[in-house]
């Protein structure tokens, strides 16, 4: 746990001209703290905070003024915009509540090119009933799918009306500000379609993990593929209030070696664990093997949160996927495909193929689903021992994908 009100240093641009934070500030609050924060923190910075369900069950945006704040509450954090020194006085006077506060970041959709259309797929992909990515994790023999276990994937959202999801129940909620679930980027909807999409799709070879789970579908990040700490959290307390046991987070941000990991992200990924709830995200793709290697984003440099690393289909790592070279926390945890995937993609298009960490993550997630079912008492720490040993040792650095190529049960 970081110093009681010690705003902590953002993550480097890493190479990049995006910016870096949003000018709101995250919040730690101390755990079970609940609703009462709410009014601690009007007394304590003149804030006016509102409570994130009440935003999604009133429909309303959760568009901050300056002086106001939302809550989440199953997570005890908030997201307030305010001048620096009205969150001074966060650290005294009231009432032990607050635990640290960090400058929110921008976080992005962690994309790399697309591949061609997924009617000229991969070459191991021709003829075959799954795609080499579910044969090789060995989804495509499980007899598990994925039954009773609730997922969420926290995107750029979902084309509800592609046919691959037409007649399922998806639960859908958008946290982006004037933006409905429809995606229009196409990230969101290929990392839903690797997670939980259909065992016999309309056109192709399988290419879904979870077919058969119950999928919680999130847009926090906008249409252009952006975002901010903010939006993900409100995704997380959803997730949580949802009863979902795993959440697949393709979004994220660069860091710079020597950044440490969110201290608010860690706190709050250590308390969905014991809640029951695990959160795997993409490590990124900003390396350029093999000269350089960037190191893990946040929020995946996080040790709470499963980092993924992607590989090709000859089970070499992927030349963009990020690697364990930061300082404490930032390493890869383990490996699943992320090269030429295809999935499904938003109308016209129908499948598209992609490559990177954002596809890798999906898998992991997808048959961290299929230990759920498999394993019903196992859930947050106990789900990820087990996704942990559930892996095919490769002949690589763990550095780059920590203990191997995830497997399914």
């Amino acid at each position: 746990m970081a110093d009681r009100a010690k705003p902590a240093p953002g993550a480097a641009e890493a190479g990049t001209a995006r910016p870096r934070h949003t000018g709101k500030h995250l919040v730690l609050l101390r755990h079970g703290s609940g609703r009462s924060a709410v009014a601690s923190l009007h007394r304590a910075a003149g804030l006016r905070v509102g409570v994130s369900s009440d935003f999604e069950r009133g429909g309303r945006e959760q568009k901050l003024a300056h002086g106001e704040g939302v809550l989440f509450e199953q997570l005890g954090a908030a997201l307030v915009h305010s001048d620096p020194d009205q969150l001074g006085s966060l650290g005294a006077g009231a009432g032990g509540e607050f635990e640290t506060v960090e400058p929110e970041r921008m976080v992005y959709a962690t994309a790399a090119g697309h591949g061609p259309p997924a009617a000229a797929s991969a070459p191991a992909d021709t003829g075959a009933a799954a795609t080499w990515g579910l044969q090789a994790t060995r989804v495509a023999s499980s007899r598990f799918a994925g039954r009773g276990v609730r997922i969420a994937v926290l995107d750029t959202g979902l084309d509800t009306r592609h046919p691959d999801f037409t007649g399922r129940t998806i639960v859908t909620q958008s946290f982006v500000t004037g933006s409905t679930i429809d995606d229009v980027n196409g990230h969101g909807t290929h990392c839903v379609g690797v997670a939980i999409g259909p065992a016999v799709p309309s056109k192709g070879p399988r290419y879904g993990v979870a077919c058969e789970a119950s999928p919680y579908v999130g847009k926090v990040v906008a249409d252009d593929g952006s975002g901010g700490d903010g939006n993900i959290l409100a995704g997380l307390d959803w997730a949580l209030r949802s009863g979902c046991a795993v959440v697949s987070l393709s979004v994220g941000s660069p860091v710079a070696p020597e950044d440490a990991y969110s201290a608010i992200f860690e706190e709050l990924a250590q308390r969905a664990l014991s809640a029951g709830m695990l959160i795997i995200a993409a490590a990124g793709n900003d390396s350029l093997r093999p000269g350089a290697i960037a190191p893990v984003n946040h929020p995946a440099n996080c040790p709470s949160i499963l980092a993924v690393a992607a590989i090709d289909e000859h089970m070499a790592v992927w030349s963009e996927s990020c690697g364990g070279v930061g300082g404490s926390g930032g390493e890869v945890d383990l490996a699943a495909p992320g090269v030429a995937i295809p999935s499904a993609w938003p109308r016209p298009v129908l499948y598209q193929q992609e490559s990177g960490t954002s596809a890798a993550t999906p898998y992991v997630a997808g048959i961290a689903a299929l230990l759920a079912e498999a394993n019903p008492a196992a859930r947050g720490a106990a789900l990820r021992r087990l996704l942990l040993g559930a892996v095919s040792r490769l002949t690589l650095s763990a550095r780059d994908v920590g203990a191997g190529l995830v497997q399914a049960p």
